[in-house]
């Protein structure tokens, strides 16, 4: 049975037996949360997005030591700029920019793009170049009118409903681009293979698809290091967020999201960010318990975060289990363990399903967050951002249940979040939202920029050359800032809270909380 390696983006995955590859594209519909008032839609769906969505546009904002600092960025092209009517059709879009001197179709302002004017409305997109009778297969996954995009993503396994969430949230945008016209006159085609969350299986199928894909991105499993050493010797870009380390690792990886370590040597280092943002705001649990899955990958991310909490001047309580089988059917041991060894506080490197059994013994047990002996914090990994935690888990049960993320929480008024919810809820209706689809969708943002960037006949040797030379890139102001040329891991958060049938900010209460140290944790 192949198992995957330690994870260092923290999300709670599961190791899996063995199963059948399937290079459909996905298949499973996730239904929307049922609430109270039965099935409706959540409130992550906010309005349809604005048109005009630039980098600048949103607050991408920072701050340090607990001090928010917001401020808005350079103002975003606007379509009019480009040549395009804000009532224009799809096709009009695709061909409306004006080559203003630029070869082979590329307007002005593609020549002159920067993370900083980037617009990210797809029919912006679409006119910054025109394409047309210069189109060539100028690369491998090239034609005249197409662009093929693989994704190998963990569809079927033990871990269902968490990992589609990357590929549906590519498969919307390029559907949204795709209406506008394309890029460059080519339409954006992504090439769906699943890897059953197994690293043998990702290995076989990154294969399968290295000569049929010009890059691959968003490819989003827990045996996303299969693949590597292949997609290495080809010197194919993928663009996407990685769960192994040994992807992230790629020299010809790049993500939207951020790095979630960093070696140097045989040594891993993360962030103190969540630890020094709970002290700033008084609620940083002295003897904190962990709980992970009995499986590597998760397993490790718990032992990393008991380092930090060490580091950081807190105990790890003695009712600290990392070996908790996903087939548990309930955590009530572990609760009365807790309960027990007076634990303040309880952190998971597990997934949905397992967060949602710790909520439910919990509850069960009266040993909630804010009750008298009760712990004064809960949480999990951004993998737990899903309306589907609190559906699994149950409204009340899931009630101050708390999230640290990298982007900015979906009923904010982002634009680039309302924009990727609207294309979410137009072009891949009934699924969900989520942390996976965000950092997807974001990173698949990226590569249009860089596509565009190429210019009208791209080569993966130029996306490689343009996404090396990043050293921010905010996706319009909704993300923690990446910096692709330090390739350094990433040190903003906003914690969230489980409140109602929502995640809501907690802190800071604007932008992003910076924290600069970086803690030395065991290797992956």
């Amino acid at each position: 049975m192949a198992e995957t390696e330690p994870s260092t983006a923290y999300w709670g995955v599961r190791r899996v037996r063995s199963s059948r590859r399937q290079t459909a594209a996905i298949a499973a519909v996730v239904a929307l949360i049922a609430g109270a008032c039965g099935a409706r839609v959540p409130p992550y769906f906010g309005p349809a997005s604005q048109v005009g969505v630039g980098a600048g546009s949103g607050q991408s904002a920072v701050s340090n030591g607990g001090q928010s600092a917001s401020g808005q960025g350079t103002t975003a092209t606007t379509l009019s700029s480009l040549g395009v009517a804000q009532s224009a059709s799809a096709a009009q879009a695709g061909g409306g920019g004006q080559s203003s001197g630029g070869a082979g179709g590329q307007t002005a302002a593609a020549q002159a793009l920067s993370p900083a004017n980037f617009n990210l409305d797809p029919r912006a997109e679409a006119a910054y170049c025109s394409g047309g009778s210069a189109n060539k297969a100028s690369d491998v996954g090239i034609t005249p009118t197409t662009i093929n995009v693989g994704n190998v993503s963990g569809l079927s396994g033990l871990l269902s409903n968490n990992f589609n969430q990357g590929p549906e949230a590519v498969q919307a945008l390029f559907a949204a681009v795709n209406q506008a016209g394309g890029v460059c006159g080519r339409k954006l085609n992504l090439q769906v293979e699943d890897d059953g969350q197994d690293t043998s299986h990702n290995a076989s199928d990154i294969q399968d698809l290295i000569p049929k894909s010009f890059v691959f991105v968003g490819s989003t499993s827990d045996a996303d290091n299969g693949g590597v050493p292949a997609m290495q010797q080809a010197g194919i870009p993928d663009i996407g967020q990685a769960i192994n380390f040994t992807r992230g690792a790629n020299a010809n990886y790049f993500t939207a999201g951020t790095f979630g370590a960093q070696q140097k040597g045989n040594q891993d280092y993360i962030y103190d960010t969540l630890a020094a943002g709970l002290k700033a705001n008084n609620n940083f649990p002295k003897n904190m318990a962990f709980l992970a899955y009995s499986i590597p990958i998760s397993a490790l991310a718990a032992k990393q975060f008991e380092t930090l909490w060490q580091d950081s001047g807190g105990g790890v309580c003695a009712a600290s289990d990392l070996n908790v089988s996903p087939a548990s059917p309930n955590l009530t041991a572990d609760v009365l363990n807790m309960e027990n060894d007076h634990c303040d506080g309880v952190f998971t490197t597990m997934d949905v399903s397992g967060n949602a059994k710790l909520l439910q013994a919990m509850y069960n047990q009266g040993y909630v967050v804010g009750k008298p002996g009760g712990p004064i914090y809960a949480g999990t990994t951004l993998d737990g951002y899903t309306p589907a935690q609190i559906s699994t888990a149950g409204v009340q049960q899931a009630q101050g249940f708390q999230i640290f993320l990298n982007f900015t929480p979906f009923n904010e008024n982002q634009p680039a979040l309302k924009m990727y919810l609207s294309q979410l809820q137009t072009y891949e209706p009934g699924k969900q939202p989520s942390s996976f689809g965000i950092e997807a969708w974001a990173s698949a943002q990226m590569f249009i920029y860089a596509l565009i960037k190429a210019g009208q006949n791209p080569t993966r040797a130029a996306i490689k050359s343009i996404l090396s030379s990043l050293t921010t890139w905010d996706t319009a102001g909704a993300m923690a800032p990446a910096h692709e040329q330090a390739r350094t891991p990433g040190n903003c958060i906003i914690e969230v809270q489980v409140k109602g049938n929502d995640f809501v900010r907690v802190w800071p209460s604007s932008g992003f909380y910076c924290s600069n140290n970086l803690v030395a944790v065991p290797a992956s």
